[in-house]
């Protein structure tokens, strides 16, 4: 195989000049079609996504299970092993921001969304209704003490494993082997040039498909809790299909903007802001909400979790087949799939001058150990509420949706007007965040001269109109086609190709790290030595 040259210098044509029309045009089409169809036929296109679902569901859990915890066992193998020591960008790359600052990113641009909304809402579900193959009681003791190991499961070292396995998938091809920003790239170490081709350009056209489809129930998710959130505080109802227009429009404006203005000035200080946020909100809720419990209630779901993991996340229900796995597990796996592979090559943008073994700590460690803090904070004091104090939050979420249930959790602690707006702001900057990280990977991914990392603007701002527009339409489209029940029929649908492309990645990056003089052309630059972990 021949050595791979540096990327060459394009110039930019205005907009379609600088469009990769293989990779652009299939996914633009696709998602514009679906756009219109949910719009004129709601009824007609939610039909159809059922009847694919259904099979997916049918056929293919098994795949879904075992491969998405071959990605965990990948990650924590790389780490650990000769290969962690690799340095991305070659041995004499320096970072080019902060821990905190690269930690932030990566935590605010992936799940945010996710454990704004699901943090008192999951474990107050699985504490009053437990997983239905268990035979547990709801609400009984039985049941509080272990609502949270499938929050701990759902939330932390599988969906980080997932982003983490697809930015192992192309960082080391893109900066030491010097192929272009996209995914396909990784795959150089098996398909060779093809990756530049057509070819590579329908599989990163695949992965642009699957983000939108994954981010959709970000997108919606993120909308229903801030409007449903505003409404119950207020005692106002703003559920019509306007309000939600109107609300998700305005939100595209904000981070089509913040993508405009590039990575630096836009994410880093959002993300930063955003992660202060979390803390205020950990540190009061962990002192108001029942200490003790929250500390003892934690350190046991964390015993469990740890203890069940492998059963956990294989088990799939043959004989029982009560579809409480399908629901909830296997929905999560391929909701974090969808995106998985544009949010694993955002998640390069920042890892430069850093280790392999940096990189999975930081994209996959950092960010589980948080999700353990959160949910072990707020699910476990939502649980003492009701479960010792006789709070009724559970009751607000059964009558005003799930959507309420971070804010009439907050209700029933002091300060809760400062509450709500801390949690409003969350809910805000969380949404931004992701959205921007994603429009920008999409719009990067989707030109010809998207490699150039070192310049914030590669892809022209019309590109990111264009995909902020059809993130933020595809958002709207499935709310109104069947709100939380048509978001996880999209994202379920758009996980299983990610999945398979993923395994892929990883056997390639296994060839590519284990024969790393043949394909780390920063070698060749920095002959000084090689570092033993790069060495067969």
């Amino acid at each position: 195989m021949s050595e791979s040259p540096k990327q060459p210098t394009e110039k930019k044509g205005g907009l379609f000049g600088n469009i990769n029309m293989w990779s652009f045009t299939p996914a633009a089409v696709i998602l514009v079609a679906m756009i219109i169809w949910g719009a004129v036929a709601p009824d007609g296109f939610a039909n159809a996504m059922n009847s694919i679902l259904g099979f997916i569901l049918k056929d293919f859990s098994w795949l879904y299970a075992l491969g998405i915890f071959a990605l965990v066992v990948f990650c924590v193998y790389v780490a650990a092993s000769k290969y962690g020591n690799i340095r991305i960008g070659g041995d004499n790359a320096k970072p080019e921001l902060s821990f905190f600052s690269w930690f932030a990113i990566a935590l605010t641009s992936g799940i945010a969304v996710g454990i704004m909304y699901w943090g008192v809402a999951e474990p107050l579900t699985f504490f009053h209704n437990p997983p239905s193959y268990l035979g547990m009681e709801g609400g009984s003791v039985e049941a509080a003490e272990n609502a949270l190991r499938y929050n701990f499961l759902h939330w932390t070292l599988t969906p980080y494993a997932v982003f983490t396995a697809a930015g192992l998938g192309v960082v080391f091809m893109f900066y030491n082997g010097k192929r272009k920003y996209k995914m396909s790239s990784g795959l150089y170490p098996l398909i060779g040039d093809k990756c530049d081709g057509k070819v590579g350009s329908l599989i990163d056209s695949l992965c642009i498909f699957g983000l939108i489809g994954g981010l959709i129930p970000s997108v919606g998710l993120g909308a229903m809790q801030m409007l449903g959130g505003f409404g119950y505080v207020t005692g106002r109802d703003l559920s019509s299909p306007v309000a939600y227009f109107i609300f998700i429009a305005a939100l595209a404006v904000i981070f089509i903007l913040s993508a405009c203005s590039g990575i630096h000035k836009g994410i880093k200080y959002i993300s930063q802001a955003n992660v202060y946020i979390y803390i205020f909100m950990l540190v009061f809720v962990f002192i108001t909400g029942g200490t003790l419990f929250i500390l003892n209630n934690t350190v046991t779901n964390i015993g469990t979790y740890l203890n069940t993991f492998i059963e956990q996340s294989l088990y799939l229900e043959p004989a029982k087949q009560t579809g409480w796995v399908q629901g909830w597990s296997i929905f999560y796996w391929s909701w974090w799939l969808a995106p998985g592979p544009i949010i694993g090559l955002f998640m390069i943008k920042l890892a430069k001058g850093r280790t392999i073994r940096e990189f999975v700590i930081v994209n996959l460690i950092a960010p589980s150990l948080f999700g353990i803090v959160w949910f072990g904070i707020f699910g476990s004091s939502a649980i003492n509420l009701e479960f010792f104090q006789g709070a009724d939050i559970y009751s607000d979420v059964a009558t005003y949706g799930s959507n309420v249930a971070l804010f009439a959790f907050f209700k029933n602690l002091p300060l809760k007007g400062l509450l709500y707006i801390a949690g409003f702001a969350a809910c805000l900057f969380s949404f931004v965040t992701m959205a921007e990280s994603m429009v920008l990977a999409i719009a990067d991914s989707s030109t010809k001269t998207g490699f150039d990392l070192t310049n914030d603007q590669a892809s022209p701002n019309s590109l990111k109109v264009f995909w902020g527009l059809i993130l933020a339409g595809c958002g709207f489209i499935m709310i109104i086609t069947g709100g939380i029940s048509a978001l996880q029929t999209a994202s379920i649908i758009c996980g299983l190709p990610s999945l398979i492309l993923l395994l892929v990645l990883m056997v390639a990056f296994i060839k590519s790290v284990s024969q790393r003089e043949k394909y780390d052309l920063t070698l060749q630059e920095e002959p000084a030595e090689l570092e033993e972990a790069g060495d067969e």
